[in-house]
C-alpha cells in the first residue's frame, strides 16, 4: 500500500513547501512589487491589518522584517546596532523545516549591539573571537520582530528596523528555483520538496526515513522525480494529496496542550524534532511561530461552556487582576478562519485588530481585571465599548500572544482568561 507512505511524506514535507512558497513570494514573484534579493532585508513599515495576507495569523504588536539568506556562496554578516531599552526585538533564524536554530534579541541580548556571522553547512572553519550561528542548510529565513505601540509609534519602530543590516557574500549569485504553484499538485509538490532537500541536507537521523519514500518520488536534489514514477505511484499521489490536506486542516491542535480552555503552544513549538504532525499544522496555521521561551501562543475556539465562538453572539473575555505573566507584553488578536484553516484579521469600523496591556484607552475594573467585549456590533455599555475587540458576523477565533512568558505560564500554573457568552 502506497497511501500510508504518501500521507507520511506529505506531512513531513508540507512545511518545506510552505517555506518555499513564502520565499518565492518574497524574492522571485514578479507580481510582488516589493520583492527583494536574497541576503537583503525587507521591512514592513505598516502595522498588519485585515488586508495582510502574506502570512497566516499575523500580529498587530510588532513590525515584521524578513530576509531570505542563501549561504551557498559563503557566510552572511548581520549587524544590529544598539536598540532602545524596554522595547521588544528579536531576530529568529529558521531552517527550511521551520525549526529555529538561533534567536538573538531582547531576551538574550538586552539592547545589543549584536555582530554575528551566519555560516552554512559547507563552512568548516570558525574564526576565533567572532560570534557565529551555524545553519543546518543553505537556505535560512530570518524573521525579525520589532515592537510597535500603535500607529503613533511607527517612527520609533522604523528607527529600530534601520538598526539592522545584512552584508551578503561578495561572490553571491542567485539562480531561479522551482516555482511553488500548488501544494495540491503532486508533481509540483515533489519538485519543490526535492529541490529544498537537495540544498538543505536532512539530518542523519532522518535519512533512513527519507529512503523509505524514494519509491514514491521523495528524492533530495531530483526535481524531475515525478517523470520517473510508475503509474501506480502517480495515481496514489493524485488520490491522496487532497485527503492529506484535509487531514492536516483537522489536526490544527495536534500536539498542543489544553490549558483551561485554551490550546497552548506545545513544548516543542518552533523546534519540532520528530513531531511532524505539529510541525505541519503550525506551517499551515502559524508559520514562523517562536519557541515557548521566546513567545507563547494560545488559541480559543470555544467559550467557557464549549460552544463555538461566533460573532452572532456576544462574549466577555475576562483577564484576571494578575494579568498575563510575561516579561515583555501580551495581546489578544481577533481572527476569522478561512476555508483552508488559515487565519486573518477582521475588517471592522474602529480598525482594532488586537487588544492588550499596551492598548491605549482601555478601562480596567476596580480590582485591576480587564473585561474585553468580543462581538460584531458596537457595545452599548461605555466601559465595554472602550474595550471592544470587533468580531466578524460569523465564526471567529481568539489568539493570545505573550512575549518572554514567565515560568508559571509556560508550565500551565497561571490563571487563564475566561470567555463567557452574554445574554442579549
Amino acid at each position: 500500500m502506497l497511501e500510508p507512505l504518501i500521507d507520511a511524506a506529505f506531512e513531513y514535507a508540507f512545511p518545506l513547501y510552505e517555506m518555499a512558497r513564502t520565499r518565492h513570494r518574497a524574492v522571485e514573484d514578479l507580481a510582488n512589487p516589493r520583492r527583494h534579493q536574497p541576503n537583503t532585508v525587507q521591512h514592513e513599515r505598516r502595522l498588519s491589518d485585515h488586508t495582510s495576507r502574506w502570512i497566516t495569523a499575523p500580529n498587530n504588536d510588532t513590525l515584521y522584517s524578513n530576509a531570505w539568506l542563501d549561504l551557498s556562496a559563503g557566510p552572511v554578516h548581520i549587524r544590529v546596532e544598539t536598540m532602545p531599552a524596554g522595547r521588544y526585538w528579536s531576530l529568529a533564524f529558521l531552517d527550511v523545516c521551520t525549526n529555529h536554530f538561533g534567536i538573538v534579541g531582547e531576551r538574550l541580548d538586552g539592547t545589543g549591539p549584536v555582530d554575528l556571522w551566519v555560516l552554512g553547512p559547507k563552512e568548516q572553519e570558525s574564526m576565533p573571537g567572532r560570534q557565529e550561528i551555524r545553519a543546518p542548510g543553505n537556505d535560512v529565513w530570518l524573521f525579525i520582530r520589532c515592537l510597535v505601540d500603535g500607529p503613533d509609534d511607527l517612527p520609533r519602530a522604523h528607527a529600530m528596523q534601520e538598526r539592522i543590516g545584512i552584508t551578503p557574500p561578495a561572490t553571491a549569485a542567485y539562480h531561479p528555483r522551482v516555482v511553488p504553484v500548488s501544494s495540491r499538485d503532486p508533481q509540483n509538490f515533489l519538485a519543490v520538496t526535492n529541490e529544498l532537500l537537495g540544498r538543505n541536507p536532512p539530518p542523519e537521523a532522518e535519512r533512513a526515513l527519507l529512503a523509505q519514500w524514494a519509491g514514491i518520488g521523495v528524492r533530495p536534489g531530483v526535481s524531475e522525480a515525478w517523470a520517473e514514477l510508475g503509474d501506480d505511484a502517480r495515481a496514489a499521489w493524485e488520490r491522496r494529496i487532497g485527503l492529506a490536506h484535509d487531514k492536516l486542516r483537522q489536526a490544527s491542535a495536534s500536539g498542543r496542550r489544553e490549558m483551561q480552555g485554551w490550546f497552548a503552544s506545545a513544548a516543542d513549538m518552533g523546534n519540532f524534532g520528530q513531531n511532524y504532525p505539529l510541525r505541519a499544522s503550525v506551517a499551515l496555521g502559524g508559520l514562523g511561530a517562536l519557541p515557548p521561551m521566546e513567545a507563547m501562543y494560545f488559541v480559543r475556539f470555544h467559550d467557557d461552556v464549549k460552544q463555538l465562538l461566533d460573532g452572532r453572539h456576544r462574549y466577555v473575555l475576562h483577564v484576571p487582576p494578575s494579568g498575563i505573566p510575561s516579561d515583555s507584553f501580551w495581546s489578544f488578536s481577533m481572527y476569522e478562519p478561512t476555508a483552508d484553516s488559515q487565519r486573518f484579521f477582521v475588517n471592522n469600523p474602529i480598525r482594532r485588530y488586537s487588544i492588550g496591556n499596551r492598548t491605549g484607552g482601555i478601562v480596567l475594573n476596580p480590582d485591576g481585571s480587564l473585561d474585553i467585549a468580543l462581538q460584531h456590533d458596537e457595545p452599548a455599555d461605555a466601559h465595554l465599548r472602550a474595550n471592544w475587540l470587533p468580531a466578524p458576523a460569523g465564526p471567529f477565533q481568539i489568539s493570545l500572544r505573550t512575549y518572554m512568558p514567565r515560568a508559571e505560564l509556560r508550565e500551565g500554573r497561571a490563571a487563564m482568561p475566561r470567555i463567557v457568552r452574554q445574554e442579549r
